[in-house]
């Protein structure tokens, strides 16, 4: 049985005593920390990878899910801030993306440590409003084609429906924590920040990514992988070895 800190942390860095900074990671909507399996795998020895899992999803199954920003910003600062001993970066994938910068404005707000780089991935900039459709808005067959046309969505899992129903829920409350979120005006931050965009990604475009950069007074960079919105799967070394340089040169 797993301890409650556990519970939101998956990873924890496994083995890796020589680590000097920690990578924690957060998934996109409707996904969960297993995406980040293979990374605390493949990182090197000096970053220890961890992965938040959100209730409602693989071994939180039968928690409820968030379905709005705030109250799960808040539960993430009680439940990590005691695991934050080392240097610490976010990155984060679409909704991960919110997620971790949320976090990082939380953690401001509370005269907490912060993290000294932040990684948004697959996101448009947090100012700027989606130019689809709330998922509230939509029926479950068009919810589930627009998560099949992201490439989100297996197509062993398409075609059962019992794996269907189990997965719905989770997809609409991730989405409605999107779909509510507004970003507040607040000064930048004052970590570095990288943004990973795929150039076939329908979700975002060039443009909307640079946006990012008006949250940080520290450096900002822009990284563009070839791929979809789930470039961070089929590319994943290149990703990993650009997020890589990219902390080396924020740690110092």
């Amino acid at each position: 049985m797993k301890d409650a800190v556990d519970e939101w942390l998956m990873f924890n860095g496994q083995q890796k005593p020589a680590a000097r900074l920690q990578l924690i990671c957060f998934h996109h909507a409707g996904g969960g920390a297993s995406m980040f399996r293979k990374w605390a795998e493949e990182m090197p020895e000096e970053i220890a990878v961890s992965a938040v899992q959100l209730p409602g999803r693989e071994f939180r199954l039968r928690e409820p899910c968030f379905t709005r920003m705030e109250p799960l910003v808040h539960e993430l600062v009680k439940r990590l801030t005691p695991r934050l001993d080392l240097p610490f970066a976010f990155f984060g994938h679409s909704m991960g993306a919110l997620v971790a910068f949320e976090l990082a404005r939380e953690l401001r707000r509370r005269g907490e440590r912060e993290p000294f780089y932040l990684g948004v991935s697959g996101r448009i900039a947090p100012q700027l409003r989606s130019r689809f459709r709330p998922a509230a808005e939509l029926t479950d067959a068009q919810l589930l084609e627009r998560v099949r046309e992201l490439g989100g969505l297996p197509e062993q899992v398409a075609q059962e429906p019992e794996l269907l129903a189990l997965v719905l829920p989770i997809i609409r409350a991730d989405y409605a924590v999107i779909d509510n979120y507004t970003c507040a005006s607040e000064p930048p931050l004052s970590c570095a920040i990288s943004a990973f965009w795929g150039r076939g990604d329908i979700l975002a475009t060039e443009e909307q990514v640079f946006a990012w950069k008006q949250h940080t007074h520290h450096q900002f960079t822009i990284r563009d992988f070839p791929g979809d919105h789930f470039f961070v799967n089929t590319v994943r070394q290149d990703v990993q070895r650009a997020l890589r340089a990219d902390l080396k040169q924020a740690l110092g």
